[in-house]
């Protein structure tokens, strides 16, 4: 993957591509708030009823609904809260650790994570330490676009389409160097 003309760029020059934990954080979000809205609404609709059976079932109804949509919205917090975390992580590497300009041995998709022509993927990246020394080094997963994925066979064609090309840097501990994080631009 030709990727070394993007590292020479400042970070601060690129956009971040987005990571599947913020990306199921918005999805339940708006499907638990939704849920949860639906179903306060339809809990409280009991109230303009006299009739029993329909009191019943607008409050079973509404109160399943409501259940769904806290679940979805505990499920969100959680990952917030690894999002969060990973952010936290981040930014403390660009302050106190190393940065190095990596590069991209290899992109593995995982064809069961798919939002529209985005991909779940992670990289395997290289790069050069202080001491002259390459290391690889793992990403957290994120979304990539690829139009050229083959859904039956599993793998990607003999090339990497433009809309994938990305530019990365690792941040690495001065204390522990498998204390790192990988930030992926596009």
């Amino acid at each position: 993957m030709e990727n070394t003309q993007w590292n020479r760029q400042s970070p601060h020059e690129l956009t971040p591509v987005r990571m599947v934990r913020q990306t199921i954080v918005t999805v339940h979000t708006i499907v638990g708030g939704s849920l949860f809205g639906v179903g306060m609404f339809v809990f409280a609709l009991h109230f303009f009823f006299s009739n029993n059976a329909a009191i019943l079932s607008l409050m079973i109804t509404g109160g399943s609904l409501a259940l769904a949509g806290a679940i979805e919205l505990i499920i969100a917090a959680v990952f917030r809260r690894l999002v969060r975390n990973q952010q936290a992580n981040l930014a403390r590497l660009k302050a106190e650790g190393y940065s190095f300009p990596g590069e991209i041995v290899r992109i593995q998709y995982n064809p069961r994570v798919r939002i529209g022509h985005s991909f779940s993927a992670y990289a395997e990246c290289s790069y050069i330490n202080h001491e002259g020394k390459t290391c690889l080094v793992k990403s957290m997963p994120f979304l990539c676009k690829n139009n050229n994925f083959h859904l039956l066979h599993g793998r990607l064609a003999s090339h990497d389409p433009p809309e994938c090309r990305l530019a990365v840097w690792v941040y690495v501990s001065p204390y522990d160097p498998a204390d790192y994080a990988v930030e992926i631009f596009t």
